[in-house]
């Protein structure tokens, strides 16, 4: 998919990234098209899902809330479809990976206070996909979160987007 985007699209992609509140003014001047050429590009990106959505990114630290991650492993390995199922239904569970190592699926939870992980973790989870080892790791700090996605060598996405 990568080979379809062209550089105006790794630049609206790269800024939008960034300021997702960007008009479509000051990227065309950026970008050196006009406002409406870059909301067709726009309209275009999100119809071939490579944009998925637009949102604000909240704080969870403004807001109280609590972080976890929580290995999964099923114990069923025909239980995959009914675990997957389960997770998307659940709001507290921010993100779900599939992974190589020693557990199935690492899954970014958020609850609102830590008895409303407690209760997800010890009560929800559990009945939910029964039969599954659960390992926590309770996040003390974040020291750094990001919504920008490193896009290709080349693209236009702005300071300090790599190590040197």
């Amino acid at each position: 998919m990568l080979t379809e985007l062209d550089d105006i699209d790794l630049g609206i992609l790269g800024r939008l990234s960034r300021d997702g509140r960007t008009s479509w003014a000051d990227l065309a001047t950026e970008l050196g098209l006009t406002a409406p050429a870059i909301a067709s590009r726009v309209k275009r990106l999100v119809e071939r899902g490579i944009i998925r959505q637009f949102a604000a990114c909240v704080s969870p630290q403004a807001v109280g809330a609590v972080t976890t991650f929580v290995e999964v492993t099923l114990e069923d390995t025909g239980g995959h479809e009914e675990f997957r199922h389960t997770v998307g239904r659940l709001v507290a569970v921010q993100e779900c990976h599939r992974i190589a190592g020693t557990a199935q699926y690492l899954l970014k939870v958020r609850g609102r206070s830590q008895d409303d992980l407690v209760n997800l973790l010890t009560a929800v989870l559990p009945k939910a996909i029964p039969g599954a080892t659960l390992r926590v790791s309770m996040v003390m700090s974040t020291l750094k979160e990001s919504p920008v996605f490193p896009l290709p060598k080349g693209a236009p996405a702005g300071p300090s987007t790599t190590l040197q």
